[in-house]
């Protein structure tokens, strides 16, 4: 018992020393009542955390911003009817920069992910997380530490390099003449050198010059990768006139 007393009496000496710290504000936007409720209660249950409105909407968000103030975190449902997370991410970031808000879904497609991150969000959580790891999560969006899990990580970057990827393409194909363009769409439905030749009245060793410049710009060796890059990056899409 006096071990007890002893020890009560050292942890109030060191917290009566000790700078109290600034509670973190939060603020709730996702449109499932219960879920909100529940994250309501599990964040006003931690003391360093101060929440200043759960909301359903994107209207009742601004609402709250206006009669509150700016929150430093803002949990944010992906899919909410009329204005839905991701967009209500970009404009927030836009009006107010240094708010830091991480998105809440049942999702975790990369696609997603990606979408999310690009409109100005900070990290990414599924809804079955636990309310500790929700809240541990807060505070590291606070101090700006990285918020994403190692197989959300893992997909984002994946999703990075693809868009770096297409941009290098979209550059290569911004280098090709206007008339490598327009084989290379041809190329993309299937059409062979000769049918490229008379199709464009010309010899079909230019058609094959063409075609060679072409691989070596884009960097590839068949005339199928050719085919399927253009695709890709939106050419080919309609027969040529």
């Amino acid at each position: 018992m006096s071990a007890s007393l002893s020890t009560d009496s050292r942890d109030t000496s060191v917290k009566s020393e000790s700078v109290p710290r600034e509670k973190i504000k939060v603020l709730i936007v996702d449109d499932h009542p219960v879920f909100r409720e529940g994250l309501r209660q599990c964040l006003q249950a931690r003391k360093e955390l101060q929440l200043i409105a759960a909301v359903g909407s994107g209207e009742e968000m601004w609402r709250a911003i206006r009669a509150q103030g700016r929150p430093q975190i803002v949990l944010m449902d992906v899919e909410m009817p009329g204005q839905g997370g991701i967009e209500l991410t970009q404009a927030l970031h836009e009006k107010h920069p240094d708010v830091r808000v991480v998105m809440l879904t049942a999702f975790s497609d990369s696609e997603r992910i990606f979408a999310a991150l690009k409109a100005g969000a900070v990290g990414y959580l599924l809804k079955n997380v636990t309310p500790g790891e929700i809240a541990a999560t807060v505070q590291r969006a606070a101090t700006g530490e990285p918020m994403l899990s190692g197989e959300i990580a893992g997909r984002v970057l994946r999703e990075f390099e693809r868009e770096r990827q297409e941009d290098r393409y979209r550059e290569q194909l911004a280098g090709l003449t206007a008339r490598e363009e327009e084989i290379l769409k041809l190329l993309a439905t299937g059409e062979s050198n000769r049918e490229i030749g008379k199709r464009l009245f010309i010899s079909e060793q230019t058609v094959k010059n063409h075609v060679a410049n072409i691989f070596r710009k884009l960097q590839v060796n068949d005339r199928t990768k050719a085919a399927l890059l253009a695709v890709k990056l939106g050419l080919g899409r309609n027969d040529p006139q």
